[in-house]
């Protein structure tokens, strides 16, 4: 009777992390915090995964500075319906990749600024898409043989297992003076199926997040490296 059950659940809650939101292979630019800037992304090596795109006109010598912007979710409210977390929880992680991102200037190749002005970069960074983490399925899905099976079929066919979190930002750089578009990038991070940080709603969410500063950090050791 017990298998009985621990199957049936399963079935239960695969079925539910396999529910989604509809794609199209038709551009919209109203999907996207970029717009019509989003065509312009690309995959770069050096970005481990994401699409990226820089001026060719940007020379880092010319700035010192970045301001990063409060965190935009984008369409929020359709947001909450769909990622399995409240509103409040989906403001609490706009805040908290405002904060990861607050840490990235070192204060020796690049500071922090308070306010816009000259030699500064403008960070404009949006949450466009969140699913929660399953703590429970992830479990299941984990050590069960059926939903073992099930999850490593899900994760073939889509790219994600089942019960682990998603998320993803598309961030604009900009001259804070003159608004001239410096550098674009977008990434979706899907979280590790036997990760720790699957055992909270949002931990790989935020593991994604300070995936994402750790680039940043990266990047701008390589430009104004020298």
């Amino acid at each position: 009777m017990n298998k009985i059950i621990v199957v049936a659940l399963l079935l239960s809650l695969c079925a539910c992390a396999g529910t989604g939101k509809n794609t199209s292979t038709d551009f919209n630019p109203a999907d996207h915090f970029l717009g019509n800037d989003y065509k312009l992304l690309q995959a770069k090596p050096e970005l481990n995964g994401g699409l990226g795109w820089r001026s060719p006109q940007f020379v880092a010598e010319n700035y010192t500075a970045l301001y990063i912007e409060p965190v935009t979710l984008w369409h929020g409210e359709d947001m909450a319906k769909e990622s399995g977390l409240a509103m409040e929880d989906l403001e609490l992680l706009a805040t908290y990749f405002h904060d990861v991102l607050s840490k990235v200037p070192d204060g020796h190749k690049l500071a922090l600024a308070a306010q816009p002005g000259p030699g500064v970069i403008t960070v404009q960074a949006a949450v466009t898409e969140v699913e929660a983490s399953s703590p429970v399925s992830n479990a299941l899905t984990s050590v069960v043989p059926f939903g073992v099976l099930f999850s490593a079929g899900k994760q073939a066919a889509t790219g994600q297992a089942v019960g682990v979190g998603k998320c993803a930002v598309e961030v604009k750089f900009v001259d804070s003076v003159t608004g001239e578009k410096l550098a674009l990038f977008a990434e979706t991070k899907v979280g590790k199926k036997y990760s720790t940080s699957g055992f909270t709603k949002t931990g790989q969410t935020e593991e994604a997040m300070e995936e994402w500063a750790a680039l940043m950090k990266e990047r701008i050791s390589v430009l104004w490296g020298k």
